[in-house]
């Protein structure tokens, strides 16, 4: 079967996503591969489609049970024999797989990497040995990625130890220059063929809204909850105790919403997974826990209560929405004390890397660090988040993408020598007394806070104390936050983050050159803006018709046991409902409709439309 044959028997395709079918023609050349690809892009097509191509079967490493089983759930419904090992399953069900890989019956295993140690399954391996090892979530092997797991330190080890040593493919959403150069380097790849396919999703908005304080916060969501009525979407919150306040307030407002944080059951937490995959319920509100094993494509939006520790984490986290294709939006809610939080985390994380040593968990800490640095200057630039995020993963750009907050809403080129000047000086001043503080505390002082703090540090006394009075304090930390991204002054990044000076600060203290910014004018003229949120819209499509195939498909969903996007995606509905398709081969050449698919439930999908159309000619032969 060539690569083309099994795209459109199982999956139901006739092309391949951008960059798919390099990657597939140079595992099959039997290259081991490395492919970066944003979420969405189809990453596991790339391994599924040679698995099915090869003589053999192909050994799937995954780090989450729940990933493992949304991925083999999928296949199964599109024809494709699959399994997954993992420790939640009995030791009945795991003879019974084994049993049936002994039969190869398989032609894709998914485990966890812990389980290739395990002598059941080394036996296997060695005795059937796999003709294709797929590594997902590669960057978990490197100290510089933000999911950094030791136990992958193992896999390189445990593959040469097989008796012929599969092809090796490597896939991840989220790595740097480094981070790639790790992975390669690390898992032993054998002049791997690597393959970066972009990180733009061109179907995402991106939104950043400053906040006040956390009831600021609350009430930007609610508002925008209301707007996002009967959509399936996730809101990210960086602590337990702040998953368990949101999910609260929205049960008070009456939205249908789950939890899901490590501090509950792993039952309960398994429940409320499964709630929110089979659209029981429509928001869920989780830590990172939920982490890496979300492959719903219906999401809509994904908003963050609180900002995330990595621009990695934070692109790969909001990369969840829009999978199907169909537009999406990515929201952070930006507040300063996140910063503290997060630097909490990351300090006190750490200490359970118990598999390093204290230099490497010193190292880890301070990549982290780092990393926590450009994540706040996303938060809080004004340039363009898209243009942003992607030169951080070494990509060109262009200046405005039209479609995030800061592109939608005013720019203006501004002349704040002045302000600098004011702000460079009050450092300075600081530092003559032998003193470093935080950027929160230098607005105070130059906007000339009474709070008890100022007065108990002797801050009044200061020469630029107030000089700033007239300016709002949200507008004062705004450009400080600049002149921090332009390199004139130094934020520590820690727990407790201070502002200071560097060489580059004698541009404005002693040289008195000028300081120009493109700065949003909704700060810097201190009036609040309500940015758009709403992205292009999509097609067209009869909604009725829209409504009745998702009503059937949630159905038929309920009938196999299956998420109901496993049936079909969004935008295989819409194109359903677009198409009309009234005969089998015409149901077949709907993007997304496999053999398997047809054969299951093109009967029913014909017979809706069909009933359908036979309404609505009734409907107008009655008022004609």
């Amino acid at each position: 079967m060539t690569s083309q044959e099994a795209l459109k028997k199982y999956f139901g395709y006739t092309e391949f996503r951008p960059h798919q079918g390099e990657l597939i023609d140079q595992i099959l050349a039997g290259r081991d591969v490395l492919g970066v690809m944003p979420t969405g892009a189809g990453k596991s097509l790339c391994y599924q489609i040679p698995a099915l191509c090869l003589s053999g079967w192909t050994l799937v490493i995954s780090p989450l049970i729940s990933l493992m089983q949304d991925q083999v759930a999928a296949l199964e419904q599109s024809g494709v024999p699959a399994a997954c090992l993992h420790s939640a399953q009995s030791e009945t069900e795991q003879r019974r797989i084994y049993a049936r890989a002994y039969q190869g019956e398989f032609r894709l295993l998914y485990v966890a990497p812990e389980r290739l140690e395990t002598p059941g399954f080394r036996n296997l391996c060695e005795q059937i040995p796999p003709v294709l090892a797929a590594v997902d979530e590669a960057h978990c092997i490197s100290q510089w990625g933000q999911d950094f797991r030791p136990s992958y330190l193992r896999l390189p080890a445990l593959l040469e130890a097989l008796p012929v040593r599969p092809r090796v493919a490597a896939f991840t959403a989220t790595a740097t220059a480094i981070v790639r150069e790790d992975i390669a380097r690390l898992l032993c790849l054998r002049e791997p063929f690597t393959l970066v396919s972009g990180f733009d999703r061109p179907n995402l908005y991106f939104g950043v809204r400053s906040t006040t304080g956390p009831h600021d916060k609350k009430q930007i969501l609610l508002q925008y909850l209301k707007k996002q009525q009967g959509k399936s979407g996730i809101i990210y919150c960086s602590t337990r105790k702040t998953v368990d306040e949101i999910c609260e307030l929205l049960r008070d407002h009456d939205i249908s919403a789950g939890r899901y944080h490590a501090g509950m059951a792993g039952n309960e937490r398994q429940q409320i997974q499964e709630d929110f995959l089979y659209d029981r319920i429509t928001v869920m509100v989780a830590t990172n826990a939920f982490g890496m094993g979300i492959d719903k494509s219906n999401i809509s939006f994904v908003l963050h209560f609180n900002m995330p520790q990595d621009l990695e984490s934070y692109y790969q986290e909001a990369g969840r929405a829009g999978r199907d294709g169909e537009p999406a939006e990515c929201l952070l809610l930006y507040g300063k004390q996140d910063v503290q939080t997060a630097n909490f985390l990351i300090s006190h994380s750490r200490e359970a890397d118990s598999e390093l040593d204290e230099e490497s968990r010193s190292r880890v800490v301070e990549q982290a660090h780092e990393r926590l640095k450009q994540m706040t200057f996303y938060s809080t630039t004004s340039d363009c988040l898209r243009r942003f995020f992607l030169r951080y993963f070494g990509e060109s750009a262009p200046l405005n993408c039209g479609n995030c907050s800061n592109c939608l809403s005013g720019h203006e080129q501004k002349d704040i020598t002045i302000e600098a000047q004011k702000i460079a000086s009050c450092v300075y001043r600081l530092r003559q007394r032998g003193r470093t503080v935080g950027k929160s505390l230098i607005a105070d002082i130059l906007h000339g806070s009474k709070s008890e703090r100022i007065q108990q540090g002797g801050f009044d006394t200061l020469s630029t104390y107030g000089i700033m009075k007239d300016t709002p304090r949200r507008t004062i930390i705004y450009f400080i936050e600049f002149l921090v991204q332009a390199g004139y002054l130094t934020d520590s990044g820690g727990e407790y983050p201070v502002i200071t000076l560097n060489q580059k600060s004698n541009e404005i203290i002693r040289q008195r050159l000028p300081v120009v910014a493109r700065l949003r004018t909704d700060i810097i003229n201190a009036k609040e803006k309500t940015i758009p949120l709403q992205p292009a819209a999509a097609a067209e499509v009869d909604d009725g018709l829209y409504s009745r195939l998702t009503a059937l498909r949630t159905k038929l969903a309920n009938r196999a046991g299956v998420p109901a996007y496993a049936i079909f995606s969004n935008a295989t509905l819409r194109e359903i409902a677009a198409r009309l398709p009234h005969t089998d081969a015409a149901f077949l050449e709907v993007p997304g409709v496999g053999e398997t698919k047809l054969n299951r439930y093109g009967k029913e999908f014909l017979q809706c439309i069909a009933d359908y159309e036979n309404e609505k000619r009734q409907q107008t032969n009655e008022t004609s």
